[in-house]
């Protein structure tokens, strides 16, 4: 019988492959046609090039849902009590012929029974088969009886096929996670599909899938509500680019594009935060009442002046502009709550039409109205002595200067953050020079939204547009003249005419054919659909506002592990790290440990209770095959002695080997393991097989073998020390040594 299924099932397989190659064939010319068939034409409008570009869009997607699943397109099939037969994959596929249905989507209402029936509730199926393949061939079929009648009184299983799961887990980690579309869990399978609106916070130890989780979910959520989060696009913010690359194949593999990835260090497009500071100063930096520093900062670029200024303009009399006539203006604009930047314009309207006042003034003069003030104004303008004293009044300022500026200047930190105090203040002083950092980013984007845009670009850009317009349908009249389409004897109105070369024209504009997320991931201001956060206890009240700020909405999904946060150590709770930004949210756990050993978790587990003795043991479903090592040796002794267990597991095993040590012991590590895998010629492993980081810098990430050195030495102290050995301890899914220099 299982050769017999595997040969069945290795027909459907082929057809399957032979369906995707025609089908993608199709959706390609489709995409084609659509280009070329809205040509010049009377009834061509800008609705017609939307219509184009919607349709195109569509053919597009479907043909990188095609040729993305081909790898392990198909793995399941649910036999119902009904009779009725249903192959599940990646993506659904239909027979173009009759309509029936060769294959269910995984995110279908109807595929949902393969990840959640057991024995006591089959949901209506009798056998649910699993299929294994590799390269398109089909390797292994398992079928799961779920007939209470043909079970004989077995117990029901909180866990799909052990078989399938298993076989999984052992497999040899890779340097990028790989989708669990296959091996999804009741329990996890609950959380990806729960609805799109509201907050839902995911709790969940280590190994317990939270970051599958996360990307399925997304994956999911763009399959149900396609429309509306394909435009509007799903963010998902993880916690360093490490970790991103790690995922960064996850999602397009199950077909999805419109996921924009992002870290707390690059949420600002164009700037990355990637220098280092002590925990205190991040600490510091997240806290909500830097806003208000931000805030003061900004402020004291409006109008700084407090002695009169002489203005003296070529071939005139000098004016003499009081401090009291500039801070009116001020408060004025201020009271207006409008952008400081995008409040250039109208402080220098106000300022130039002040000197248009003193000018009548002194000569004798009613001031001038109308467009005769607009003409003096522009000619004031191009004073080149009132352009200077503008940029110093109000200067368009750019976000990342402001902070850049505040936390390099003692007075400006003095009058800024007067809410620090003067131990504080000396936190955040840095040297000027200094690069940004992950805790500056949050900084930086709130003075963006207090700043504002710099009108004037825009302002050139429009004048620009308009004259180019003008140029463009006069362009087309004359096209549309010369090819006789128009003539005296009135065929069309003058309306008719007037919209038909305005259509003409509009062809030759630059239309902007980015996708939704690629222009979401340039645009700060982009209001997101949905955000996931993975590793959301790392969050800062500062990073958790520029995430809200994306979508106001909090249609969020955040997932982590309150135990294992070690930059926030106020925080102990989700309570706490969300506060008053997110008052309302839905929490769920996930249970089961499901890549962990379990002597390892056994190994990690006083660290877990004393950071919360009442936190729920996460349960491993297997044993490994090896006790965790545990070397105790001399301080001198420790960099080579990590270096040659690195090189042995590097010779007896298989899989990645991740060396998570202190950061001052790293470079010194790095060597010896160099001079150790070349010893034992295996040096070219180095850049495919070996990761070596921090514990913080291993967030989200596992290995199949584990070398930790000195792990009371990891960082920080108190909270934060056990959080990050907690983290290291728990990144092993089949082999983990520790080395150290303290007594056992």
């Amino acid at each position: 019988m299982p050769n017999d299924a595997i040969a069945q099932e290795q027909l459907h397989l082929d057809r399957l492959h032979e369906l995707i190659r025609d089908q993608s064939a199709i959706e390609e010319r489709r995409s084609e046609e659509a280009l070329k068939s809205f040509g010049i034409g009377d009834d061509d409008d800008a609705a017609s090039f939307s219509e184009r570009d919607a349709l195109v869009a569509h053919h597009r997607q479907r043909m990188v849902e095609l040729r993305s699943s081909g790898y392990g397109l198909l793995f399941g099939r649910l036999d119902r009590e009904t009779g009725e037969q249903h192959h599940i994959g990646r993506i659904g596929l239909r027979d173009p012929e009759n309509g029936d249905q060769l294959l269910l989507d995984w995110r279908a209402p109807a595929s949902r029974p393969f990840y959640t029936a057991t024995p006591l509730r089959p949901e209506g199926l009798r056998i649910r088969r699993r299929i294994s393949t590799a390269n398109r061939v089909v390797t292994e079929v398992h079928d799961e009886i779920l007939d209470a009648e043909l079970l004989d009184g077995d117990e029901e299983s909180g866990i799909g096929d052990s078989g399938a799961l298993l076989a999984a887990l052992g497999r040899a980690r890779t340097k990028h996670m790989t989708d669990i579309v296959d091996t999804i869990q009741a329990e996890q399978d609950t959380i990806i599909r729960a609805p799109l609106p509201g907050t839902l916070l995911v709790q969940g130890g280590p190994g317990t899938g939270k970051t599958a989780v996360a990307l399925h979910r997304a994956a999911y959520l763009l399959y149900e509500h396609r429309e509306r989060l394909m435009r509007s696009v799903v963010l998902l913010v993880g916690p360093n680019t490490t970790f991103l690359d790690y995922i960064s194949r996850v999602l397009p593999s199950l077909g999805e594009t419109s996921v924009v990835l992002m870290t707390p260090a690059t949420i600002v497009p164009g700037l990355e935060g990637v220098g280092d500071e002590a925990l205190d100063v991040a600490e510091l930096k997240g806290e909500l009442r830097m806003t208000d520093v931000i805030d003061r900062a900004i402020l004291t670029k409006q109008a700084p002046v407090e002695t009169p200024i002489t203005l003296q303009i070529a071939g005139d009399g000098a004016l003499r502009i009081l401090p009291g006539a500039l801070r009116r203006m001020r408060n004025a604009i201020r009271k207006s709550r409008t952008p400081h930047n995008e409040a250039r314009l109208r402080f220098e309207r106000a300022f130039l039409t002040h000197i248009i006042t003193l000018e009548g003034k002194r000569d004798g003069f009613e001031p001038r109205t109308g467009e005769d003030a607009d003409e003096r104004r522009v000619e004031l303008l191009e004073e080149p002595e009132i352009e200077a004293l503008l940029d110093s009044l109000w200067p368009i300022i750019e976000p990342a200067d402001i902070v850049r500026e505040l936390l390099a200047s003692p007075e400006l930190l003095e009058t800024a953050a007067i809410d620090h105090t003067p131990e504080e203040r000396a936190l955040l002083l840095r040297d000027p020079e200094s690069q940004l950092t992950p805790g500056d980013i949050p900084l930086v984007d709130e003075a963006a939204e207090l700043l504002g845009e710099d009108p004037r670009p825009a302002l050139l850009r429009q004048q620009r547009e308009a004259y180019e317009r003008r140029h463009d349908l006069e362009y087309a009249r004359g096209v549309l003249e010369m090819l006789g389409d128009f003539s005296t004897d009135d065929e069309l109105s003058g309306d008719d005419f007037l919209q038909s070369a305005q259509s003409l024209a509009e062809r030759h504009q630059v239309e902007d054919d980015r996708s939704p997320a690629e222009r979401a991931a340039s645009d700060r201001t982009w209001v997101y659909g949905h955000v996931i956060v993975d590793e959301a206890q790392e969050l800062t009240p500062m990073m958790l506002r520029s995430i809200v700020r994306r979508c106001p909405s909090r249609s969020m999904t955040l997932v982590g592990d309150i135990n294992q946060n070690s930059t926030t150590a106020a925080r102990t709770s989700w309570t706490e790290l969300l506060g008053e930004q997110v008052p309302r949210w839905t929490e769920t756990v996930l249970t089961v440990n499901y890549r962990t050993p379990e002597q390892i978790m056994d190994l990690a587990d006083p660290v877990r209770r004393e950071l919360d003795p009442g936190s729920p043991e996460p349960v491993s479903i297997r044993r490994g095959d090896e006790e965790p090592e545990l070397l105790h040796v001399a301080a001198e002794a420790v960099v080579q002695t990590a270096a040659d267990v690195v090189a042995r597991k590097l010779t007896e095993h298989a899989g990645i080997v991740g060396l998570i040590a202190p950061r001052p012991m790293l470079e010194r590590l790095e060597l010896s393991v160099d001079q150790a895998l070349a010893a034992a010629g295996i040096a070219d492993a180095t850049g495919s097989r070996l990761w070596v980081g921090t514990a913080r810098e291993s967030k989200g990430l596992e290995f199949d073998t584990v070398v930790l050195v000195e792990p009371e030495s990891l960082g920080g102290s108190g909270r934060t020390a056990l959080s990050l050995q907690y983290v290291a301890l728990t990144r092993a899914t089949q082999r983990l040594t520790v080395v150290s220099s303290a007594e056992g």
